[in-house]
């Protein structure tokens, strides 16, 4: 290209110098010449931005087909832990319910439904952040898309881990109320252990933010799920 405006500009040159041709001879001649050296620099300019935006759409659907993986193995994980959120609020709502009254051999159900299961949520994050830092999230042509990438990965998946930290440090909490007060010796003492007033505190604060938290599971699947949607659709287009 540049040899070809080289060319034509020398052509201008040697046409103005030119004795033999009239003033609009030569100022015929010299437009014709800028003409095709402005057509031959913007369709330069528009092929180049043609391929640099070819080459980054290609780039947005390697990611997004690359994301779309991630987020199906994050909506597995998701749906396990809500599963164990669900069972462990089942369990502590009908601990905390619990009356105090003499132990009995009926007792044993609350050792049964008394466990503790630390859960963290960890997304695939690799992908997400290599292209965000690399400045391409903003390449995603489609913003209700985009949008709704960056909604998952920025609010609603650091939102779920703090909820799910706070629930495991209750968790601890209690563990260390019942080692501290509880020996494998002593189960049939669990009844009281559970209905005193300090842990049925506790029962009541797990279990509020178990069902806050399995709200935020939901918002998530719902998310991922719908991106991985927006992702096939782009892909059949």
């Amino acid at each position: 290209m540049q040899d070809e405006v080289t060319k034509h500009t020398k052509k201008i040159y040697d046409t103005a110098k030119d004795k033999k041709h009239s003033f609009a001879e030569k100022a015929k001649e010299i437009i014709v010449e800028v003409c095709i050296i402005v057509f031959a620099v913007t369709l330069s300019i528009w092929l180049h931005s043609w391929s640099e935006q070819r080459h980054e759409q290609q780039e947005v659907r390697e990611f997004l087909r690359g994301l779309k993986n991630d987020l199906k193995e994050d909506v597995k994980q998701i749906e396990e832990n809500k599963k164990v959120a669900t069972t462990l609020d089942s369990n502590f709502t009908f601990i905390m319910n619990l009356k105090k009254q003499p132990a009995s051999a009926g007792d044993t159900t609350i050792g049964h439904r008394l466990y503790y299961d630390l859960r963290t949520t960890r997304p695939q994050l690799g992908r997400y952040e290599g292209f965000k830092s690399s400045g391409k999230i903003g390449t995603i042509e489609n913003d209700e898309l985009k949008q709704n990438i960056l909604t998952y990965y920025q609010q609603t998946a650091p939102a779920l881990a703090d909820g799910e930290e706070l629930v495991n440090s209750l968790e601890l909490k209690m563990l260390d109320q019942q080692m501290d007060q509880l020996d494998n010796q002593d189960q049939h003492n669990i009844r009281s252990f559970v209905t005193h007033g300090k842990i049925k505190g506790l029962l009541i604060v797990v279990s509020y933010n178990l069902k806050v938290n399995i709200g935020k599971y939901n918002d998530a699947l719902t998310q991922a799920k719908k991106i991985i949607t927006q992702i096939d659709k782009a892909e059949k287009e």
